[in-house]
């Protein structure tokens, strides 16, 4: 049996383009290494982002593991430019959320970014006992999981924001999944491993 431990990367600067980690971030990917460490990884894959290749690194430190990129971790929409105003960002996002097949002006429909992350997993043996670490992005890994699983099984990550109702995804959260015959979620947007003093 096949399982993936999809990470969000930690919390990340506040500016638009491809912001790295904060000081929290940080200790954040840390402490979810640490939690991590508990289970044979044999590998871990990270989005190309600055945000996600650092949480991997520091995920990767704690396992004595390095980690390489892949494209299809890329999250559905990044806010790379500050002349596209964020409110009108968050708008086409929440459209993409809502109607899984619409195709926003900046970025992929939430069903094409679930697909290509589907494939990445595919790629390997379903039927081989391997634990695998994927670091992506919140709204990827909620495309996913919308791909394996009906939305009412993920239904606890969703909230209402003023742009409309979207699926929250806390920062360095763990969802591990099992993939053979049928999939199964065992944790999802789990924070335990992260104090209370951790702002998410």
């Amino acid at each position: 049996m096949l399982t993936i431990h999809l990470i969000r990367h930690g919390q990340k600067e506040s500016h638009p383009g491809d912001p790295g980690l904060t000081e929290l971030g940080i200790y954040q990917a840390q402490q979810a290494g640490k939690y991590l460490s508990q289970f044979p990884i044999s590998k871990i894959i990270a989005s190309p982002y600055k945000r996600t290749q650092q949480t991997a690194q520091h995920i990767g430190e704690q396992l004595d593991l390095g980690f390489t990129t892949d494209d299809a971790l890329k999250e559905r929409m990044n806010w790379d430019n500050e002349s596209i105003h964020k409110e009108e960002f968050l708008s086409e996002w929440t459209k993409a959320t809502n109607d899984r097949e619409y195709i926003p002006q900046w970025g992929n429909s939430s069903k094409a970014t679930g697909n290509r992350i589907q494939q990445l997993i595919l790629c390997h043996n379903l039927n081989e006992p391997q634990h695998i670490v994927l670091v992506s992005h919140g709204g990827a890994i909620v495309d996913l999981l919308r791909n394996f699983f009906d939305d009412e099984v993920i239904s606890e990550l969703k909230k209402e924001y003023p742009e409309g109702n979207d699926y929250q995804m806390l920062n360095c959260s763990i969802n591990t999944i099992h993939l053979s015959e049928k999939p199964t979620i065992e944790l999802l947007n789990y924070i335990e491993h992260l104090d209370e003093a951790s702002e998410h």
